[in-house]
């Protein structure tokens, strides 16, 4: 039964530790939820209890339970469990109600108070990176940039996170032709051959993140983190960046740390697993 490891709860007991206290078996469904979920497809019984660490009966007993709420479903032609119909609606309700740009822009706040520079968001769109949102630092050399800011795919830390962790199919193209305007402009601190942005993206997927100093000779530095959804499929881009002069942008400063820890917090919130 789905409540078999529920235990009577003193009054005394729920006012001084209310955070300890839970029901043992709803956890454990949630558990399995959670392998089904980050599951390519649906699983065997045997699959699951080895994915678990359970004994298969065990397993199988909250599974009845996770079927009869409509939260799993059992495919007739091949035996194995996927998530059900109610599932659905969770994940459905849930992002209805979820109001991530909402949280984005409480983390996008909270950086430009912590580290004193621009902070902003960038999606996909079909002029390339594309900043949706822009925190502004409130000093005299704060950078400013248009909310529809389009970045560059190969000389900018926001680009660099598309270059780096986007879908190739779309970002190749302007990849391509950027590199050639690199070219022909003669751009400084801007690569102009394939091999040398392959090796400025070895760099940001090696760390996870992307940072640079004075690219494009546009005199900023910048650091930019991606932020994933479930599947790990680029959401956005998280960037803080300021003038050189006064932004220690390497991989290894302080403001990198607190740009990752941001963007993993924000990940998080979309659902995605570190």
């Amino acid at each position: 039964m789905l409540l078999e490891n529920t235990r009577k709860i003193s009054p005394e007991d729920t006012s001084e530790r209310p955070a300890q206290l839970g029901i043992q078996s709803v956890e454990i469904a949630g558990t399995i939820l959670d392998v089904l979920i980050r599951a390519e497809g649906p699983m065997k019984l045997a699959e699951l209890a080895a994915s678990l660490k359970m004994p298969s009966a065990k397993v199988h007993r909250y599974l009845v339970s996770l079927i009869r709420t409509g939260l799993v479903k059992q495919l007739k032609d091949s035996s194995k469990y996927d998530l059900g119909p109610v599932a659905f609606q969770l994940g459905i309700k849930g992002f209805a109600r979820f109001e991530p740009l909402q949280l984005a822009e409480t983390i996008l706040t909270e950086l430009v108070e912590q580290v004193g520079e621009t902070s902003a968001l960038a999606v996909w769109t079909d002029k390339g990176p594309t900043m949706v949102r822009v925190m502004e630092a409130r000093h005299d050399f704060a950078t400013s940039v248009a909310p529809t800011h389009h970045c560059p795919m190969t000389f900018s830390a926001t680009g660099l996170v598309f270059s780096s962790f986007d879908d190739p199919g779309r970002t190749e193209g302007p990849i391509e032709r950027e590199l050639e305007q690199n070219r022909a402009s003669g751009r400084v601190n801007a690569p102009k051959e394939r091999a040398a942005l392959a090796e400025l993206i070895r760099e940001t997927r090696s760390r996870g993140f992307a940072c640079i100093a004075d690219g494009g000779g546009d005199g900023f530095g910048a650091v930019s983190v991606p932020i994933f959804d479930p599947t790990g499929r680029l959401l956005m881009a998280l960037t803080v960046f300021g003038r050189t002069r006064r932004v220690d942008s390497g991989p290894d400063s302080a403001l990198a740390r607190i740009v990752v820890a941001s963007g993993k917090r924000l990940s998080e919130a979309f659902g995605f697993r570190y």
